[in-house]
């Protein structure tokens, strides 16, 4: 060993040190906003809530859900994007504003979904569903037999340009067929109408309609996940029902503003991460149809340039646009 190695070592040793000592260090000084795009009631809002909690505890401070309606959950991230980068206002990011709306809206977005973000962690994947009325095939075959012998009959989800309206276009796609698209301006119209009749086919977040499924007021098909989910361990994938491609994960990660100190990220990954690991909220989350994924933002950023990628392609291949 040279006489100076032994300096080095030391320096870089006291260094590291010094990083880890200030990422355990940083706490938030006051509460801390969490913004969400959607109204109260819904599982995002639920989701939201329940973590909010445990991430309180884990920073010390109380950590306030703030919703934030409207546009796809464009607003609540235009007002993240425009918040203070101090680590005193994140936001729970879903698949549309950070990965679909980019790509249907273009140059109309109000943020860019790549530079005015700094990912944080990739908190939970949720399945979407198609839903059937009960009236329609109960065997996936038989079904599938039944769509293609009415390849006109509508399909209807919460929205136009979400990852509902994506499931059914994809599942569309690769029957083959051209099923017709009515959107809802909400998720519990499109519901009621199912139980009714007057909807038979429907796309829904699982999450939403699981309450209902276990009651068995209408009948799942398939998932939109590669796997299935642990909250309707009886309902297939479409890959398992004979439709290979429709794999859509409605997504939720943690975001902050573009610029957020170094510390205060490796914080906020830290507790979010501890929050996913904890065993109450595990057994949540499995009973609400979300899936924990965590990780690196690293590994979160890399996820969301392909996201992006990929749903750019979508559009482009359905010829979804909005109106």
């Amino acid at each position: 060993m040279t006489p100076r190695r032994p300096f080095l070592l030391a320096a870089l040793a006291a260094a590291a040190a010094r990083s880890a000592f200030a990422e355990a260090e940083w706490r938030p000084e006051r509460p801390v906003r969490l913004l969400l795009g959607f109204p109260p009631g819904g599982s995002a809002d639920a989701l939201a809530r329940r973590l909010a909690e445990p991430l309180g505890r884990a920073l010390g401070q109380p950590v306030v859900v703030e919703n934030r309606p409207g546009a796809g959950g464009n607003i609540a991230m235009e007002a993240l994007a425009k918040a203070m980068p101090d680590g005193h206002t994140v936001g729970l990011g879903p698949i549309g504003p950070h990965a679909i709306n980019p790509a249907l809206l273009g140059a109309k977005m109000p943020y860019d979904a790549a530079r005015d973000f700094t990912p944080i962690l990739r908190l939970v994947d949720q399945p979407n569903v198609l839903l059937a009325h009960l009236d329609l095939p109960t065997e996936p075959a038989a079904l599938l037999a039944w769509l293609r012998a009415n390849p006109e009959e509508p399909y209807r989800s919460p929205g136009v340009g979400t990852s509902n309206h994506f499931t059914g276009a994809l599942f569309s796609r690769a029957l083959g067929l051209r099923l017709q698209y009515v959107p809802y301006r909400g998720g519990a119209a499109g519901l009621a109408d199912l139980i009714g009749g007057r909807v038979r086919l429907y796309v829904d977040n699982l999450a939403d309609s699981l309450a209902l499924l276990r009651e068995g007021r209408f009948r799942a098909v398939a998932v939109s996940t590669a796997a299935r989910s642990r909250s309707a361990l009886d309902v297939p994938t479409f890959a398992e029902v004979g439709v290979p491609g429709v794999e859509v994960s409605s997504w939720q990660g943690l975001f902050a503003p573009v610029g957020l100190p170094e510390p205060a990220l490796r914080r906020w990954n830290a507790a979010a991460s501890e929050v996913l690991r904890d065993a109450a909220v595990s057994a949540w989350l499995a009973e609400n149809a979300a899936e924990p994924a965590g990780g690196t933002p690293e590994a979160f950023a890399a996820f969301l340039a392909s996201e992006r990628a990929r749903w750019a392609a979508a559009v482009r291949d359905t010829g979804i646009a909005l109106d």
